[in-house]
């Protein structure tokens, strides 16, 4: 863990908060919409109510966590205030590199981001989720996951780590499994 100061620690908390809730609600909401096999979609037809309301639920939160880690707003607990803030216990050709490998993060994040404002926080009045992500060619909806995951990765070094457990951060995939296999069970249940 890098040495910082009391608040710059409160922000790192956020983030890593933040960039994990953002992993975790991808992974459940891809496994929902895209991982289900046909045999288990009888089940989750069963339970469409549910399951209609778990995929709605885990994608707004994906975006909204992932948000907060590109926000701008220097009062809020993002990646640019954190930078900010780092000035005082971060070496300087450190924090460049740093800086520079959030740019180029933010720039691939920013599509998510309207993405966000377009089907979440401001929902668009003429173009559904599919319209919006078809509009933002510069992304396709199985990017999202890499810049996901990119940007945990990016957290876990701003944390001083390249282990993303030793922060919380579940593996990659784990939560796409965990859902697959709870989804299954449901259905062994069912049967």
């Amino acid at each position: 863990m890098l040495d910082t100061s009391i608040e710059s620690s409160k922000i790192l908390n956020d983030l890593i908060r933040s960039a994990s809730a953002a992993k975790i609600h991808y992974e459940v909401w891809w496994a929902q919409k895209y991982e289900v096999k046909p045999n288990l979609a009888t089940v989750m037809n069963e339970h469409s109510d549910f399951f209609r309301a778990s995929a709605d639920a885990h994608y707004t939160a994906l975006f909204v966590n992932l948000a907060h880690l590109y926000d701008k707003r220097p009062d809020s607990s993002c990646l640019l205030t954190f930078l900010n803030e780092s000035a005082n216990f971060i070496e300087s050709n450190r924090l460049v590199l740093l800086r520079e490998e959030y740019e180029v993060l933010a720039n691939r994040a920013a599509p998510l981001i309207t993405v966000r404002h377009k089907t979440v926080a401001h929902i668009d009045a003429k173009l559904s989720e599919q319209a919006v992500f078809a509009s933002l060619d510069t992304i396709w909806i199985n990017q999202v996951r890499e810049i996901v995951y990119d940007s945990t990765i990016f957290v876990a070094k701003l944390a001083g780590t390249t282990d993303l457990g030793a922060i919380g951060i579940a593996r990659d995939q784990r939560f796409i499994e965990c859902t697959l296999k709870l989804i299954s069970a449901l259905q062994k249940n069912s049967a």
